[in-house]
């Protein structure tokens, strides 16, 4: 019975390191779909997974509309305006190394700088007001979206945490649990 007492040492550290691991696994994957009480939805349902898949496939579908729709917005205050404006600020920046070349007149100097920046301006607005967008058209990218809807299956991601992290975590944390209270069970019985 001596020695029985300070094994619960031991089996109560375990247990802990086990259940703060379970927990975490509850939080990311369990339950996996949204539970109401009364009508009134439960927090923390579904699980943290389950919520950040719908919440990126969001994110993502709203960006590229956003970025759609930006496209057809000439002002100055649109996301693509102030990259153009951005474009063409760093390529005048680059540019800079004419204004060492004394032998040319400083207004030809400046209208060499703003032709090749206004070059890299209008390319940069053509691939981002033209180009991009066709792509996006052409290869249907809000149908691979709802493909990838479907097919990002959050099972197989259990899957995969449970076998190669889930797995090797838990050794390890009730490997340091038992080391614990191993030194807890000593200094009992030291102290005894």
């Amino acid at each position: 019975m001596t020695l029985i007492k300070p094994l619960i040492f031991i089996l109560v550290n375990m247990l802990a390191g086990f259940l703060y691991l379970f927990a975490i696994k509850v939080f990311l994957f369990i339950p996996s779909r949204e539970k109401k009480i009364f009508g009134k939805h439960l927090p923390l349902t579904p699980a943290f997974v389950y919520r950040k898949k719908i919440w990126l496939l969001q994110k993502i579908t709203s960006l590229v509309n956003d970025y759609i729709r930006e496209t057809k917005d000439e002002s100055k205050e649109s996301r693509i305006s102030q990259w153009e404006q951005k474009m063409f600020q760093k390529s005048w920046d680059k540019i800079n190394f004419m204004d060492n070349m004394t032998l040319l007149p400083k207004s030809f100097i400046n209208s060499i700088k703003n032709f090749l920046a206004t070059i890299i301006y209008e390319l940069t607005k053509h691939f981002l007001r033209t180009f991009v967008p066709y792509i996006l058209e052409k290869y249907e990218v809000n149908r691979y979206l709802e493909i990838l809807d479907m097919k990002l299956d959050i099972d197989i991601v259990k899957l995969y945490f449970n076998k190669y992290i889930y797995k090797y975590v838990l050794i390890f944390v009730l490997s340091i649990h038992f080391l614990i209270g191993l030194g807890n069970m000593l200094i009992y019985l030291c102290i005894r």
